[in-house]
């Protein structure tokens, strides 16, 4: 079988090139107006087909403007997740019979639905999550991505089904892979959409059943996915939407003795904890999980000083820092620690600071109260305990609504071994440290719990292939100015950590992914009956 090359969506790359991205901004703009007449509406559960009302709801506002309600929602609990997780395991039997074909060409269709209304989801998430149009729309295109991506995956292995050698003769041996049953799917609120489609297609196309739980910050974009799944014909009960809090849905979901597998991303703690529980209930499932970072930078004395400011501010301070893979910490070479310290703060005053829907935003609101009390509290430690050279306050400002504004955060003088160089904060807050060698810089950036992502800036072909030899990270980029340490693209730069940044080693938007939603069975038939 000849299979086409997996081509990335890439819609500001197209427009550019096309010339026509005055057009994409306008488009946007329209959208951004236009969904506001959406807002308000009640949203129920989605459980095998049916919208289920709990009683209960809860609010989601902008964080933006948090006098703007979005929505509200089911507020589902334990029974709601018994009830989800019975209807995913009664369509379990059918849905894994199901030729995988055919699933391959429900998740083509929801790619397609998705595409034809990229720009409503696009435009969902400044209100959601407050993020920017150009972070929105990458995040889009990554979702598209995922479902073709492993669509293909799943095509070019032929369902993952292989026949092997034929050790004696007459024994005729297959290799195959089966789904475990029904998967619990725990989304973060940073990439509401393109996380929550690439967990749920990873566990749904490999045949596996689903009960979803988004962020409770995050649980239009959710409905956006579930919607369009049902559009490209999936059946009922083979995925299912609760929405509420971690304790009331998501514990039971972990807990429930017919949930065989997990796939979670969001913070180490959490994602240990699931772990523990499968141990100590002794499930046999899967646990697929990403853990955060605390991404490293290292800048050598032969790197260009402008391209390595330019990866450092926007990894670090686009959409606020509220990325895994957002650049933390920078190991600077102390023969151009000044300049690059200068220049990086000089920079970082000049970034637009406002509402996401505005063109020229790169520091977007916080998303919720838990945040901007835990940039309050980090912020007046690094003022106590180093330098902060610019940022450390809430922005309130005549011309921007009610909202969690901050300021980029640049500190110094603060030691390697600081909780604020060694804990992942999720906020726009970057510590820099002068170096006296490569050396020590690749010491102290492996000198972590984490290992998602890491930067090198440097113009140096051995300092790069010791690098890349020695930096112990899953994501690792060199010079890479748009951004030091985010932005992976699916199948380009399969996305997932070392360490406690992740519980498999296998990474999403990779080859490895899929193979994990599923067990190996070996099929042996002697003589001429049947077949393995």
């Amino acid at each position: 079988m000849t299979l086409s090359q997996f081509e990335n969506e890439l819609t500001i790359h197209e427009h550019t090139q096309a010339g026509t991205l005055d057009e994409f901004h306008r488009a946007y703009e329209a959208e951004v107006d236009d969904i506001r007449s959406d807002f308000g509406a009640t949203h129920p559960l989605r459980i095998d087909g049916d919208a289920v009302e709990t009683g209960e709801t809860f609010t989601v506002t902008n964080p933006g403007d948090t006098d703007q309600v979005l929505g509200e929602f089911a507020a589902g609990d334990e029974t709601h997740v018994d009830e989800a997780v019975a209807a995913a395991s009664d369509a379990f039997d059918e849905w894994k019979e199901t030729s995988w074909e055919e699933r391959v060409a429900i998740f083509r269709d929801a790619a397609d639905v998705i595409q034809d209304r990229k720009l409503e989801i696009t435009a969902l998430m400044a209100y959601e999550n407050a993020k920017t149009r150009n972070e929105a729309i990458a995040e889009v295109d990554e979702a598209i991505d995922f479902l073709r991506y492993y669509s293909s995956e799943l095509e070019r292995n032929e369902g993952y089904t292989a026949d092997t050698h034929e050790p004696t003769p007459g024994q005729r041996c297959v290799s195959d892979l089966q789904p475990y049953g029904v998967f619990g799917v725990v989304a973060p609120f940073n990439f509401p959409f393109a996380i929550t489609v690439g967990m749920t297609t990873g566990a749904l196309i490999t045949g596996n059943t689903a009960v979803v739980k988004p962020a409770s910050t995050t649980p239009l974009t959710a409905h956006a996915f579930y919607d369009a799944l049902a559009e490209a014909g999936i059946p009922d009960g083979v995925v299912n939407l609760v929405t509420g809090g971690g304790r009331a849905v998501g514990q039971p979901m972990i807990e429930h003795e017919d949930v065989a597998g997990f796939v979670f991303t969001g913070s180490r703690e959490v994602g240990l904890e699931i772990q523990r529980t499968f141990d100590e209930l002794g499930k046999r499932g899967p646990v697929v999980a990403e853990l955060g970072g605390k991404n490293p930078v290292i800048v050598s004395d032969s790197a260009d000083v402008s391209k390595a400011v330019s990866g450092v501010k926007f990894g670090a301070f686009s959409f606020s820092g509220q990325k895994c893979s957002a650049t933390s910490r920078v190991y600077v070479h102390e023969d151009i620690a000044d300049e690059f310290t200068e220049q990086l703060v000089e920079e970082t005053n000049d970034l637009s600071i406002g509402k996401p829907e505005n063109r020229e935003t790169v520091v977007s609101p916080l998303i919720d109260d838990s945040a901007i009390e835990r940039y309050d509290d980090i912020c007046e430690t690094a003022a106590a305990d180093g330098t902060v050279l610019t940022g450390g306050s809430r922005i309130d400002r005549e011309n921007l609504p009610t909202g969690r504004y901050v300021e980029p955060t640049v500190v110094t003088d603060i030691p390697h071994d600081h909780a604020l160089a060694t804990d992942e904060h999720f906020l726009p807050f970057v510590t820099i440290h002068p170096v006296s060698s490569l050396e020590e810089g690749i010491t102290k950036a492996n000198d972590s719990d984490y290992g998602l992502c890491a930067g090198l800036f440097s113009e140096d072909e051995d300092e790069i292939d010791t690098w890349f030899d020695r930096i112990e990270s899953g994501m690792c980029y060199v010079n890479r100015e748009q951004s030091a340490t985010t932005g992976a693209l699916v199948e380009a730069q399969p996305f997932g950590g070392w360490k406690y940044s992740g519980t498999t080693g296998k990474f999403a938007g990779g080859p490895w992914y899929l193979q994990q939603f599923m067990r190996q069975q070996s099929r042996t038939v002697v003589g001429d009956v049947g077949q393995p």
